[in-house]
């Protein structure tokens, strides 16, 4: 019967291939595991083996079609609900395997199991996964892995593995004794029977099995051992991803053997830029891909379909976050004009990120210092000024109409090479938010007060409590709806006052150095969002602010690999001078 099957489906693959007879093939192989599932009665229910049509794909080859390849002792049900998530995401084809022995309830289940037979069936589900796409994925959990390293080691034509805590290595290498006589005969006498039984809870003992004849393990093992070597690893050229638990020495997988994992991974001939590993230290079970049994299987599809789009398929990822332009788009015009909130707003940031400091007729001036900067500054005149000339020009003991006769943008920040060289002027914060608001009425503003108690002491800016009251009443001024405004300051002062006096503000605290819990301590309330300067940032530390109810933005970040990197760690904004370059990481 075994052959028979698989010459059946070597034979629709060849008609399928060099006749191109696709709605009749496709129509056959769907017929064909139907009637051999059908034809053995000790499936249990839902554990046999079932194609999952992708919409408009029903009888139709899909570009990539899924393979699940399922643990010892398990069913297709271990990789939901990743594979029809997978399925629908793709548009892709699945096959969900039912491997030999497996899946059946039969007083001496797995009597029958075979390594021979056991590899056959995973190589009927390739033919069947060919058959339904153009371009094949293994996914598999555990000996499913096995299964598919050897399968990869031998074919080409596999576009990528997905594996989840593949079996490798034995967790007790003693166990290995059972594959030959004595230690089979030992393994009998001390469990009293050629039969196991195993206890699982009521629903996933629909979907795995509780009874295991020795021989099954006996098979398993011998399977094992045969082919998980480095000669294997070697020849696997594809691209590779690989999920594991593992949290500490004490918490991790107690099934299969993560060192053998980690050296498996090591010796794959796969190239290091094509294959990916990751310990889910949360997941708490062998099974990280169920929901039945994992923890974290949330974020095993996440990882998975991020290898998929980026390894796999070669896409670039699209992430969803709140792209701020820094001082406008300060890399491609002179900072904090009307030039670069113009540049930002043609890009399409969602906010405009800007500084804000007071003028001697206390006018809000758009300005990142409060003195002048020597290197992007002509006077009235178009001179260029001194570097003492520009740090004593005190913007507070000046009124704007001076301020705003300086040229900052004609002769280009050397810092930013892109940047474009043209005239501009320090704008006020009404004159920005009124251009801004008639280019786009649904563009939002991140506001910095540039306060610190020496600009304070030495008469660069106003009081704490004055400084933000103009501020403020100038956002009243220009009746802004408040949900698209956010204040933010390094100054922990600033977010204290306005917090007791405005509470309906939402405030940004900006911090340049230490870790998250050290930097909160300066503050008696918990702002909605904190802004780090982005090296600060780590997987970790995004997971302890989300925790603490705040959103993530940091700043400035200007790489596009630094972008990439943070935007996987989950943070919900970006601030950079070079919106052009995040632009196509947004969705």
């Amino acid at each position: 019967m075994q052959k028979t099957f698989l010459t059946s489906l070597l034979l629709i693959a060849f008609n399928f291939i060099v006749l191109g007879q696709e709605v009749k093939t496709i129509m056959t192989i769907e017929s064909i595991v139907k009637k051999k599932e059908d034809s053995n009665k000790n499936i249990k229910p839902n554990n046999d083996a079932r194609i999952i049509w992708a919409d408009n794909y029903k009888n139709k080859q899909s570009d990539i079609a899924f393979v699940y390849l399922h643990g010892f002792g398990a069913s297709g049900r271990e990789g939901e609900p990743i594979l029809s998530m997978l399925s629908k995401k793709y548009n892709a084809n699945v096959y969900v395997s039912r491997l030999k022995e497996h899946g059946i309830q039969r007083d001496d289940s797995f009597s029958k199991l075979t390594p021979e037979n056991y590899i056959e069936t995973a190589k009927e589900a390739l033919s069947i996964g060919k058959i339904i796409g153009k371009k094949v994925i293994l996914v598999s959990t555990s000996t499913g892995g096995t299964l598919s390293l050897k399968l990869a080691s031998e074919d080409t034509s596999i576009l990528g593995l997905v594996m989840y805590s593949p079996f490798i290595g034995l967790k007790n290498p003693a166990f290995a004794a059972i594959t030959t006589p004595e230690g089979k005969a030992g393994f009998i006498k001390m469990n009293g029977s050629e039969i196991t039984k195993q206890k699982r809870p009521e629903e996933e003992a629909k979907y795995w099995s509780t009874t295991y004849h020795v021989n099954g393990y006996e098979a398993l093992i011998k399977m094992l051992l045969d082919n998980m070597k480095p000669v294997t690893f070697a020849k696997v050229k594809v691209p590779v991803f690989v999920g594991y638990y593992y949290k500490s020495e004490e918490e991790q997988d107690q099934v299969v053997s993560v060192a053998a994992i980690l050296k498996m991974y090591d010796g794959l001939g796969t190239p290091a830029d094509k294959k990916t590993k990751v310990a889910f230290l949360e997941a708490g079970n062998h099974v990280i891909a169920c929901d039945l049994r994992s923890n974290d299987w949330q974020g095993v599809y996440n990882e998975t379909v991020t290898f998929i789009d980026e390894v796999i398929l070669g896409k670039e990822q699209k992430f969803e976050f709140d792209l701020q332009g820094h001082r406008g788009a300060r890399g491609l015009s002179p900072e904090n004009t009307i030039q670069a909130f113009e540049k930002a707003l043609e890009l399409g940031v969602n906010t405009l990120e800007l500084d804000v400091v007071i003028s001697k007729d206390h006018k809000v001036v758009v300005s990142h210092e409060p003195w002048l900067n020597e290197n992007v500054t002509l006077d009235a005149k178009g001179n260029r000024i001194t570097k003492e000339e520009a740090s004593a020009f005190n913007m507070y003991k000046n009124k704007y109409k001076k301020i705003k006769s300086y040229d900052v943008g004609s002769i280009g920040n050397p810092k930013f090479l892109e940047q474009k060289k043209e005239k501009a002027h320090k704008p006020l914060l009404s004159e920005v938010i009124a251009f801004s608001e008639a280019e786009n009425e649904e563009i939002r503003y991140n506001i910095e007060i540039k306060s610190n108690p020496n600009d304070e002491k030495n008469g660069f800016q106003p009081a704490v409590a004055e400084f933000s009251d103009l501020v403020i009443n100038q956002l009243k001024k220009a009746k802004l709806p408040i949900n698209r405004i956010t204040v933010q300051s390094f100054d922990p002062r600033v977010l204290e006052y306005i917090h007791k006096k405005y509470p309906t503000f939402t405030l940004a605290f900006l911090t340049y150095q230490n870790d998250f819990e050290t930097n909160m301590k300066m503050l008696s309330f918990v702002p909605k969002i904190y802004s780090p300067y982005f090296v600060l940032l780590n997987k970790d530390e995004v997971k302890t602010i989300h925790n603490n109810k705040m959103k993530v933005i940091p700043w400035t970040v200007n790489k596009k690999e630094d972008m990439v990197n943070l935007l996987k760690m989950s943070v919900d904004g970006i601030i950079t001078d070079y919106p052009n370059i995040a632009i196509p990481l947004r969705k």
